[in-house]
């Protein structure tokens, strides 16, 4: 019995040991509120990490499964912050997101022990690389002109325009909304400096809002800059409305979706035919909200017939093309292609191409039904999906339409 006590004795310090041991590596996280995890971060004194996911996200959990748990990275991560999980979709995790402007999973703040943005960073990381975020986040605190500095500068009256340019650009590289303080810059310069190139140039680079004053102020002042000034800037910019034109659909806004086409057409010929086929989509989408069969039409017809046009042993060529683009960490021993996330994920990545056709032509033909029974262009319609349902086959999706456009078109 005394032996069977000392065995029993030694191996729940064993266990004791090997858990100690297993809370030692990775990064740990502070289970509380947003309010608590502020609180305790000022009064430790110390800079905050905030990982931001969803449920749904697959580069989030590749990071939780491969990356967080490691040693090397806790070790960093533990010492130099205080670490928190946010899920964007849940509970004041929306309200959050929405404040440090997130909008891809996962995002990675990091912030000043008050809550000031210091850096971000977006998507899966390996673990050198994870940890140089760390390490560029903790020099930026470090700094004197941190968002937080000019934050109170601003707020105590500073309105010097070299001042407000270093805060514009500062939000702007963090990916925050920067139009109070862009206001306030078209406010102290004259108009006819604004409306200078050098200027123009500045505002087109630095906007982080398509609902900004600075944007009407640009799109009205759009033909003072030459052709390549325009070409520099018309991705950015046209990737901001686009942002906007989806936060409008989803609140139903009308009205704010037809100001964005009005600058996105500007912006058209300088834009690549793929930049292009995404801003349609969105045009697309826009039009089936509101109804409006000649917009529908009109935009559908831009890009749908080109690729129902494009041979199947050319989209399966690109199919493998990409697919093998993939691969090439996962071949080289770089990456594991054995664990279970990765073979649910292999399904996603044979047919890239061939998704991303058939996702553009559903859109289109989707959007149709919208049309009256007996329109001629329902026939169209149709044809596109059935094209998409030999690309894709058996989507139960595909296959749902094209009843539904048989039923419409007779």
């Amino acid at each position: 019995m005394k032996a069977f006590t000392m065995i029993l004795f030694f191996c729940l310090i064993s266990i004791g040991l090997q858990a100690k041991k297993n809370l030692k590596a990775g990064v740990l996280f502070f289970k509380g509120s947003w309010a608590e995890l502020i609180k305790t971060a000022q009064q430790e004194g110390k800079p905050i990490f905030v990982d931001v996911y969803t449920d749904w996200c697959p580069p989030c959990k590749k990071m939780d499964k491969e990356i967080i748990p490691q040693q090397n990275v806790g070790n960093k991560y533990n010492a130099s912050f205080i670490n928190y999980k946010l899920d964007a979709e849940k509970g004041e995790g929306v309200a959050i997101a929405k404040q440090y402007g997130v909008g891809a999973y996962p995002t990675y703040l990091y912030l000043d022990a008050k809550g000031n943005l210091l850096h971000r960073a977006i998507g899966f990381f390996d673990a050198p690389d994870f940890i140089a975020h760390a390490e560029t986040a903790l020099s930026l605190g470090a700094a004197k002109n941190t968002i937080g500095s000019l934050d109170q500068q601003f707020k105590s009256g500073q309105r010097d325009p070299e001042f407000l340019q270093l805060y514009i650009r500062n939000m702007a590289e963090l990916g925050l909304d920067n139009s109070e303080v862009f206001n306030t810059y078209l406010e102290v310069l004259p108009v006819s400096k604004l409306s200078s190139a050098e200027e123009l140039l500045f505002l087109g680079r630095n906007i982080r809002n398509a609902n900004s004053r600075a944007m009407v102020f640009l799109m009205a002042n759009w033909d003072r800059l030459n052709e390549a000034q325009k070409k520099s800037l018309a991705p950015g910019l046209s990737s901001l409305l686009n942002d906007a034109m989806h936060a409008s659909l989803k609140e139903g806004k009308p009205l704010a979706i037809i100001q964005s086409f009005t600058y996105e057409d500007r912006l058209k010929d300088y834009l690549s035919k793929k930049e292009l086929q995404f801003v349609s989509r969105f045009k697309l989408l826009a039009y089936e909200l509101m109804k409006d069969t000649a917009g529908v039409k009109k935009t559908a017809y831009n890009f749908a017939p080109d690729l129902i046009n494009i041979p199947l042993d050319s989209i399966k060529r690109e199919d493998k093309r990409r697919f093998d683009q993939v691969m090439i960490p996962f071949r080289s021993g770089k990456s594991d292609s054995t664990n279970a996330d990765f073979q649910e994920e292999r399904r996603y990545f044979v047919n890239l191409y061939s998704r991303e056709i058939t996702s553009n032509l559903y859109d289109a033909a989707k959007a149709f039904l919208i049309l009256e029974p007996g329109d001629p262009a329902l026939k169209d319609a149709l044809l596109w999906a059935e094209r998409m349902n030999m690309i894709v086959p058996d989507h139960k999706l595909f296959k749902e339409l094209v009843e539904k456009l048989r039923k419409k078109c007779n």
